[in-house]
C-alpha cells in the first residue's frame, strides 16, 4: 500500500537524492570520466515510489534533473549542456526507479526469505539498471562526456554496476530499518561500524591479507543482528570502500580506475549477498521457532485447561458443584493426618434429605436435581469458609469441620436444619418444603480410624431418622 508523502517529506527526499548524487560524484568521480562508482540516488528513487506509488515519479524526475544538471556543471559543462543533460537523463532514471518498484511486488515480503532476496537482487538491483543505463551512457557520451581509458564497454559496465550497487545498498536499509526504533538504530550502527572498521584497519596497518577477516565479520554481524545488521554492514562497507579507493588505499587499484570501480561494485554485491542470505535464513529460523513456541504455549494452555477440566470432573460433583466422594476421601485423610500431628480434633457430619424419593416420584428427577442444588447452596452459605461440603451420594452430603469438635459443629448444623426446614425451595414446579436429618461425630485421636469415624457418623444419621427426622443426632 502506498501513500502520498507530505510536502516536507517530499522535499526531504529530493534533497537527499540530489545530495547523495553530488556527494557520490565528489567522492568517487575520477577525471576524465564523469561516472560514479555507486549511484545511491537510484535507491532513493525507488523509495519515493515505494512511499507514493506512481505519484512519486515526478519527484524522481525533478531530483534526477537537478542532480544530473549539477553534475555536468561540476565537471565543467556549460549551462545549456547541463540543462539538456538533466532533461534527457531524468526520464531514464525515473524509468529505472519504476522498473525496480514494479520488481519489488509486495515490499514487506521482499526481504522476508531467501526467495525474496533472489527476486530483489535480479528484479530490483540487476534488471532495471541493465535496461536503462545503456541509454543514459549514450546520452552522456553524445553530450560530450569522455570515454574511459578502457573504452565505452568499461564505462557502461561501471555505470550499470554503480546503479545496481545503489539499489542493493539503499533499498534493504529502507525496508528493514523503518521497523527499527531510532535509539536502537543508532547504537546498532555504532557497533557494526566498529566491527566493519577493524578488519579494514588491520588490512591497511598490518597485512593486506587480513582483509579476508571482513567476510567473517559480515557473517558474524548477520548471525548476531540478522538482516537488519547485514543491511547496515553492507552500507558501511560501501562507504568505507569508497573512502579507501578515493585515498588510493583500496584493494582494486591494480586496474585502471573504471575497471577498479566495476570490480569494487561487484565485490560489494557478492560479499553483501552472503550475509543477507545468512541473516534471512537465521531470521526464518527465528520466525519458525517463535511460531513453534507460540503453538507449544497454546497447546500447553489447552492441555492445562483440559487437565483442569479433568481434575474438576474427577473431584467435583457435576450437579451441585461440590466436591465428590473421591475428593472427600482425600480431604478426610489429610484432615486426619493434620489433626493427629497437631493433637487436635475435627468434626464430621452426614446429612440426608428427608423423603427425597417422594420428591422424585411426585415432581420428577429434574425437580429433585433442583432441590439438591438448592440444599447444597444453603449448606455452603451456613458453614465457615474453612469448612468443606461434599456430596456423598444420592441425597446424602458430608461436611468436614476442621479445628472443631461436635459441639462447635452443632451451631452451623442447627442453622442448616432451620433454614432448610423453614425456607421454601423454588423449583420449576413451584415452591417445595423439605428437611434434613444429620448425624455428627468428631475425630477421637490418633487411634480413631477413618472407617470407624464413617461408621459412627452413618449410625448417628440413622438414629436421627429413627428419632423422627429433621433433627441432629450426636
Amino acid at each position: 500500500m502506498t501513500t502520498t508523502p507530505r510536502y516536507h517529506h517530499a522535499l526531504l527526499l529530493v534533497l537527499l537524492y540530489v545530495s547523495l548524487a553530488w556527494l557520490g560524484m565528489w567522492l568517487a568521480a575520477k577525471p576524465p570520466s564523469s561516472l560514479t562508482v555507486v549511484w545511491l540516488p537510484s535507491g532513493i528513487g525507488l523509495i519515493m515510489l515505494l512511499l507514493a506509488g506512481r505519484r512519486g515519479l515526478p519527484l524522481v524526475l525533478l531530483s534526477s534533473a537537478i542532480a544530473n544538471a549539477g553534475g555536468w556543471l561540476y565537471f565543467g559543462g556549460n549551462w545549456g549542456t547541463a540543462l539538456l543533460a538533466g532533461l534527457l537523463l531524468a526520464p531514464f532514471d525515473s524509468l529505472q526507479s519504476w522498473l525496480a518498484w514494479r520488481g519489488c511486488g509486495a515490499p514487506r515480503r521482499l526481504l522476508h526469505d531467501v526467495g525474496g532476496l533472489q527476486r530483489f537482487f535480479w528484479r530490483v538491483c540487476v534488471l532495471p539498471p541493465l535496461l536503462t543505463t545503456w541509454a543514459m551512457y549514450l546520452i552522456n557520451h553524445a553530450l560530450g562526456a569522455p570515454a574511459t581509458a578502457q573504452g565505452h564497454l568499461a564505462g557502461l559496465a561501471m555505470m550499470t554496476s554503480g546503479d545496481c550497487l545503489g539499489l542493493f545498498v539503499v533499498t534493504p536499509l529502507y525496508l528493514v530499518l523503518r521497523e527499527v526504533p531510532w535509539p536502537r538504530l543508532a547504537g546498532l550502527t555504532l557497533k557494526i561500524a566498529a566491527l566493519v572498521a577493524l578488519p579494514l584497519l588491520l588490512a591497511q596497518g598490518v597485512h593486506p591479507w587480513l582483509i579476508w577477516l571482513l567476510g567473517l565479520t559480515l557473517i558474524y554481524v548477520a548471525i548476531r543482528y540478522r538482516i537488519v545488521g547485514s543491511s547496515i554492514a553492507v552500507a558501511l562497507l560501501t562507504l568505507a570502500s569508497l573512502l579507501l579507493l578515493l585515498s588510493e588505499l583500496g584493494p582494486q587499484l591494480a586496474y585502471e580506475h573504471s575497471l577498479s570501480y566495476v570490480a569494487l561494485s561487484l565485490m560489494i554485491l557478492s560479499v553483501g549477498l552472503a550475509p543477507h542470505c545468512i541473516g534471512l535464513v537465521i531470521q526464518q529460523l527465528d520466525d519458525v521457532n517463535h511460531t513453534l513456541e507460540q503453538r507449544v504455549a497454546e497447546r500447553t494452555r489447552a492441555l492445562r485447561e483440559v487437565q483442569k477440566q479433568l481434575e474438576t470432573m474427577a473431584y467435583s460433583d457435576s450437579l451441585t458443584g461440590l466436591g465428590n466422594r473421591h475428593a472427600f476421601y482425600i480431604r478426610l485423610q489429610e484432615e486426619q493426618e493434620r489433626a493427629t500431628r497437631r493433637g487436635r480434633r475435627f468434626a464430621l457430619a452426614l446429612l440426608d434429605i428427608d423423603h427425597f424419593k417422594r420428591i422424585n416420584d411426585s415432581y420428577g428427577h429434574q425437580t429433585g436435581d433442583e432441590v439438591l442444588r438448592a440444599v447444597a447452596v444453603l449448606m455452603q452459605d451456613s458453614v465457615r469458609t474453612i469448612d468443606r461440603v461434599y456430596r456423598w451420594g444420592g441425597e446424602e452430603f458430608m461436611i468436614i469441620f476442621p479445628d472443631a469438635d461436635a459441639d462447635d459443629a452443632m451451631v452451623p448444623l442447627q442453622r442448616i436444619c432451620q433454614r432448610i426446614g423453614m425456607q421454601p425451595i423454588t423449583t420449576a414446579k413451584g415452591e417445595l418444603y423439605t428437611s434434613v436429618s444429620i448425624g455428627v461425630t468428631e475425630f477421637a485421636g490418633r487411634h480413631d480410624a477413618i472407617d470407624a469415624l464413617l461408621g459412627r457418623v452413618d449410625a448417628l444419621l440413622y438414629q436421627a431418622k429413627r428419632d423422627g427426622r429433621n433433627r441432629i443426632a450426636r
